[in-house]
Parts: structure tokens; C-alpha cells; sequence
């Protein structure tokens, strides 16, 4: 059996301030709740760019983790999060990465494509990841 979890671990705008014009739109309110503790992400030092950034993910659960490579971005307005219209389709990508109880892992994230140039503000990625039941 898989439990599937949300993982949105970190704010990119903390650390982030972009000064780029931009032409996204804001969609609507999320609704992904933050989980704390099992799995985390934090970004690695000196590789937060205009144009992505390198996340670590590390596994202090119990259980193996599986996720893929696919990401979004949310937006902070009037202290609440939005989501961020993405300029391209959403695709399938059987691409799947299992972490090991006690792992870390290096991610590489790269939003031009999806959502061309970011305003200065505060982000956070949101990264879909499921806890892996073995019997």
C-alpha cells in the first residue's frame, strides 16, 4: 500500500529576490498543507539562480521514498500561497527516484520553461513524493 504525501519543505523566496519582469499568472489559492519533519528539502548552497536551483532531499523517515522530477511553483501574496500557471502542459514521466530510509539526494530544478521569468517575491517548490510500504 502507498500513502501519498505532499512535500513543500522550503521557501525559495526567503532567500530568493529576483528582479525580472514577468508576465505570470497568478491562479488560484493552494490548498497543499507543509509537512514537517519525515522528509525535508532545503536548497544547497550557492546554486539559487534566476533560472532554477539545486535542492537536497533528504529521507529521516522510517519508510523508502519515491518521487519523480516534476515540480511547481507557488507564489506568496497578502500572506497567503497561490499557485502559478505553468506556460506548458503537465506531462507523464515514468521517471522515479527511490530514496533509501536515512538518504539524501541532490535535485536539480530549472523553471524557465514552465514559467519563464519569476517577479522578485517569495516562492516555494512543491514536490510530490509517496511513502513506500513494503510488506
Amino acid at each position: 500500500m502507498k500513502k501519498k504525501i505532499f512535500i513543500i519543505l522550503f521557501c525559495i523566496g526567503t532567500i530568493l529576490s529576483i528582479h525580472r519582469c514577468s508576465n505570470n499568472r497568478i491562479g488560484e489559492k493552494s490548498d497543499i498543507q507543509v509537512l514537517q519533519g519525515d522528509v525535508t528539502l532545503t536548497i544547497k548552497d550557492g546554486t539559487l539562480t534566476k533560472t532554477g536551483v539545486t535542492v537536497i532531499v533528504n529521507n529521516h523517515s522510517d519508510k523508502k521514498i519515491m518521487y519523480g522530477d516534476n515540480f511547481e511553483l507557488e507564489i506568496k501574496k497578502h500572506g497567503e500561497w497561490h499557485k502559478i500557471d505553468s506556460y506548458t502542459t503537465r506531462w507523464f514521466n515514468p521517471y522515479a527516484v527511490i530514496l533509501d530510509v536515512g538518504e539524501s539526494r541532490e535535485i536539480e530544478h530549472g523553471w524557465t520553461y514552465s514559467y519563464r521569468k519569476l517577479r522578485r517575491g517569495r516562492y516555494r517548490i512543491i514536490k510530490d513524493m509517496e511513502y513506500i510500504y513494503e510488506s
